[in-house]
């Protein structure tokens, strides 16, 4: 009797984590007071580092946020980070006597460390390609372009913590200085960029269990920061009567966002996601009570009309009350819709602009819509394409997804790298979202293709469009469903969950 009563307690746990967990998408940042008296290393270059420096600077901020801070220098072993809550390496440490010694620990890591990177995983190894330092010696002109930033995302916790907003901000105060930046794996949020683009990454960040740049996961988040050798002190905040000023409110807060990704990276990462099939179909059961959805499919339109069927039928098996419209349907169809799911036999010149502005939930199976939906840019083969469509695709046909954000609900619980995602190679879809994206899964060595991705309400989407609730693409070709794996369902159904929770 009390096995039995664990096994219910069990799943009913589950259960109640994968609501909780859809619910979130990310964890609360921690409140300073319960992060007070947490041990910190900070890992800096010692006697040897290059002056002028802003280390004891730092170390003199940490310690009045309430850290318990050790300074060592680079060449300290790893055992030094025992029982610290937060590693931060300063760029004044060598990153060549650092090497990878950190790179495993499970034990958060806020850097400005630029050329350290690389060994962390946060980069590709390649200098002005995956990651550069741009000083006022040797490149003068950018050393100003880096004093300004851009708001990259707008919907992470650190963002929201900061007002962050897609425009312009300071990120230093006036005079030529250095900076750095990075062009993270599949896995990484670009939460500012330099000279608007996200290849050139100002802050960064990795959950725990995001795949990193060398294909290797997270074992706890990581940061990466703009920072310099002595310019902490320069970092942009307003006080006083200024601080009344919304506008500058909003320019200044380079020292901000250095405090909220240090709280972020210190504080508890979201429980990871159990791979439970059954209880992500009991939640998915619960929540589907009451819910419609409009499945828009290209009617009586030959090949995948016998998938589409097979999609309506398990999502009525589920309990929503679905209602099948053609593409050609007026938009006013979806008027007290709790979910739009796009078939993919649905033409872009048939389906025209209909349902990006509606304030519903909405799921893509049909990747090339990613340009008029809003998901990313508009150049083909670019922002998005596809992979085995004769005459149309120089890539072959696949069937394996490549799962890069396993942190995510949205993963239902799978574990990081390869994934078959149907039974035969087919046709599979995929677009390079903004970085509001929550990216699940690429195409197998694409770290640029993504294959699954959601947008928060609120996100920040293509052409300067504002997610009005939540948005996601699975690439569906037009029969593939019947063709999906066991895991591939399960992340249909995932999917399905996250888009339609209140």
């Amino acid at each position: 009797m009390n096995g039995l009563f664990s096994k219910l307690s069990t799943r009913v746990l589950l259960i109640w984590l994968a609501s909780v967990l859809i619910s979130q998408g990310y964890a609360a940042l921690q409140p300073w007071p319960k992060l007070a008296g947490k041990a910190v290393l900070f890992v800096t270059g010692g006697i040897t580092s290059p002056k002028p420096n802003d280390d004891a600077a730092v170390a003199r901020h940490l310690r009045n946020l309430g850290f318990v801070v050790r300074t060592v220098n680079a060449a300290a072993p790893q055992a030094a980070a025992d029982g610290a809550a937060l590693i931060v390496i300063s760029s004044t440490a060598n990153a060549h006597e650092l090497g990878k010694k950190f790179a495993d620990m499970p034990i958060p890591i806020f850097t400005w460390n630029t050329f350290d990177y690389p060994n962390l995983g946060m980069t590709g190894p390649v200098l002005h390609r995956d990651f550069g330092v741009i000083d006022p010696v040797q490149q003068y002109a950018d050393s100003f372009a880096v004093l300004y930033g851009f708001g990259a995302n707008i919907t992470s916790e650190i963002s929201r913590a900061v007002g962050l907003k897609p425009q312009l901000f300071g990120t230093l105060y006036l005079e030529p200085e250095t900076a750095g930046w990075g062009r993270p794996g599949p896995g990484g949020t670009v939460i500012a960029d330099f000279f608007g683009s996200r290849r050139y990454a100002a802050v960064f960040t990795y959950e725990r269990e995001a795949t990193l740049e060398n294909g290797r996961t997270a074992p706890a988040r990581r940061v990466g920061f703009y920072l310099g050798n002595d310019d902490f002190h320069l970092l942009t905040a307003v006080y006083g009567p200024p601080a009344a000023d919304p506008n500058l409110r909003q320019w200044a807060i380079g020292l901000k966002l250095f405090d909220s990704a240090l709280q972020w990276a210190v504080s508890p990462p979201p429980p990871e996601p159990v791979y439970d099939p059954e209880a992500l179909d009991t939640a998915l059961r619960r929540a589907a009570r009451g819910m419609k959805v409009l499945y828009v499919e290209r009617v009586n339109g030959g090949e995948g009309r016998r998938s589409d069927a097979h999609i309506v039928a398990h999502l009525r098996r589920l309990g929503f009350e679905v209602k099948v419209v053609d593409q050609t349907a007026p938009q006013s169809v979806a008027r007290g819709m709790n979910l739009i799911m796009i078939s993919s036999t649905c033409s872009k010149w048939k389906l025209a602009n209909k349902y990006v502005d509606a304030p519903i939930p909405l799921i893509s199976l049909e990747g090339l819509l990613s340009d008029t939906l809003h998901f990313t840019g508009r150049d083909r083969y670019t922002d998005y394409g596809e992979h085995g469509e004769i005459l149309e695709s120089d890539d072959p046909p696949e069937n394996y997804l490549d799962i890069v954000g396993a942190w995510s609900p949205m993963a239902a619980g799978l574990k990081p790298g390869l994934m078959k995602f149907t039974y035969h190679p087919g046709v599979l879809k995929w677009a390079w979202p903004l970085p509001d994206a929550t990216v699940i899964a690429t195409l197998p060595n694409e770290p640029r293709e993504d294959a699954i991705f959601g947008y928060p309400k609120g996100a920040r989407m293509a052409d300067g469009f504002i997610a009005p609730a939540r948005r996601a693409l699975l690439p569906l070709d037009n029969s593939s469903y019947d063709d999906m794996t066991p895991q591939g369902k399960v992340l249909f159904d995932a999917m399905v969950l996250w888009a339609i929770h209140r």
